[in-house]
């Protein structure tokens, strides 16, 4: 795939830095480039020259070089944590799994390439004793595009696993949240060769240059940006993996383990203050067993310390300020329409202008936005169901798949339900952490995304392309089908198919 041609050797426009702000306080904390597009070409064209060298060390050589990056980051991780918490307003436990999460992405990766980069024979099975293979090939440079929720692990998620398929990368953090990626880039690509790895920090322009240059695109973000980044891509034909967002349903059964149940939407629920594509955002709980699930639900949530994440607290601001108003925005609709909220349902201005309180709605109906949109805040709504077929129907009827759940002591019967929900995963008597699942490929139905990453031989693959190879022996001069074309075989091919299929 050849880049776009762009004039590099014009001066580059003076681009103003970009400020990043600590949502909590709303205070500086940092401060990155805003890189033009000649930037961005040049990062590209240094990592495609890189490619070739890279490409050749194998997957078990890329693997070592990878696993000395780790080292490298894991020396860096107390500076790298302190960043992310500082840009994202996230509770130290959080930022901690995110670090966490990149190791064991680069240990998935590492682990999984061999294989997933193992030339497959097809078999000989065809007159002449031809040999069939299909080999995996990385796609070139592939440039990877994050999100501000969580920037750490689902940027270099995606970067770790192009690596080990021997693609080279150029990573774009959010402008919101760069800091922590930015570093982290710097320990990884300090231990690998040079311009294997790279960062580029700016706003949209960046963001749209970059896709103008790579050879491949990963995104994770909202369905608006996927789409934006899909179109841009399909003017040179580039490949895009896209995990965008959702609105994931839980449904709880009649013989659900209601403990278990409560304590996981109170933690799947408002898990980083509910900024997570796989929160659990929409809870469809069997009318039987609802007063109970509700009321304990209420009690865990009535529990939740929030605050700046310079104290022992369970939720922190939001990182968006525009996201404030998104979720305000949701809630305040659900009220007017007849929603209750049973606790929460407000901003919390004595903490900050980003804080807003975990809350719970009943009394929700289906045509509700908080039902239909994403939330990504700190919102969880409850609906009565009659029976598993109306949460299936309920859950089903939304633009989103990307991630769901299913609560019963019956497995069997959680399976099922589990398989009727269409979305790229589901869990029975578990949530969101299948999405970290380091042998578990992870991908969205519908408009949650395109494509499978993380997680397994597919992580790995999800960066190639196959290339099939068919060879022959060589020692004819001609196969059947060459010229010059005889009345005998096309006779002989028509009595054939009678026979075998006749």
């Amino acid at each position: 795939m050849q880049p776009r041609t762009v004039d590099t050797s014009a001066a580059a426009v003076p681009r103003p830095p970009i400020e990043v702000r600590d949502p909590a306080s709303e205070r500086t904390v940092g401060q990155v480039p805003n890189d033009g597009p000649e930037v961005v070409a040049r990062l590209v064209e240094r990592a495609r020259s890189a490619r070739p060298a890279w490409e050749a060390m194998g997957p078990r050589g890329r693997g070592r070089a990878l696993r000395t990056a780790r080292r490298a980051f894991v020396r860096a991780r107390r500076e790298i944590v302190d960043l992310l918490a500082a840009e994202t307003g996230k509770p130290m436990n959080d930022v901690v799994g995110e670090a966490f999460a990149v190791c064991l992405d680069v240990g998935s990766a590492v682990r999984h390439a061999p294989r997933a980069l193992r030339p497959e024979v097809v078999g000989t099975r065809i007159p002449g004793g031809k040999t069939r293979i299909v080999r995996r090939v990385p796609h070139g440079v592939v440039g990877v595009i994050g999100p501000w929720n969580a920037p750490l692990t689902l940027t270099l998620g995606d970067a770790v696993h192009a690596l080990a398929a021997g693609n080279t990368v150029v990573v774009k953090p959010s402008e919101a949240t760069p800091l922590a990626v930015r570093r982290a880039v710097e320990a990884l690509a300090g231990a690998l060769p040079p311009d294997v790895l790279a960062c580029t920090t700016g706003d949209g322009e960046t963001g749209a240059a970059l896709v103008d240059h790579v050879d491949m695109v990963a995104v994770t973000g909202s369905p608006e940006t996927g789409r934006r980044v899909m179109e841009r891509a399909a003017r040179r034909l580039v490949p895009v993996l896209l995990e965008l967002g959702g609105k994931d349903p839980m449904i709880v059964l009649e013989d659900a383990p209601i403990e278990r149940a409560v304590n996981a939407a109170a933690w799947g629920g408002f898990f980083m203050s509910g900024q997570v594509c796989m929160s659990i955002e929409r809870v469809y709980v069997v009318d039987s067993v609802a007063d109970e699930f509700v009321r304990r639900l209420v009690e865990r949530v009535e529990a939740l310390r929030v605050g700046p994440n310079d104290r022992e607290v369970d939720l922190g601001p939001l990182t968006s300020a525009r996201q404030v108003e998104i979720v305000a925005s949701h809630v305040e609709q659900a009220v007017e329409d007849g929603a209750r909220a049973l606790v929460g349902g407000r901003r919390m201005p004595e903490l900050g202008p980003r804080f807003y309180a975990p809350t719970v709605l009943v009394d929700v109906r289906p045509e509700m936005r908080v039902m239909n949109d994403e939330t990504f805040g700190p919102v969880v709504a409850v609906q009565r169901v009659r029976d598993a077929d109306e949460a299936v129907e309920l859950a089903n009827a939304s633009p989103f798949g990307l991630n769901a759940s299913v609560w019963t002591r019956d497995l069997a019967r959680g399976r099922a339900v589990a398989e009727r929900i269409e979305a790229g995963s589901a869990c029975v008597n578990d949530c969101i952490l299948n999405a970290g699942d380091a042998d578990l490929p992870f991908g969205g139905a519908k408009q949650s995304g395109i494509g499978w990453r993380h997680g397994g031989v597919d992580g790995v693959r999800a960066f190639t392309r196959p290339q099939s190879l068919r060879i022959d022996p060589g020692r004819r001069t001609r196969d059947v089908p060459w010229f010059p074309y005889r009345r005998r075989p096309v006779e002989l091919a028509l009595r054939a198919m009678g026979w075998l299929w006749g």
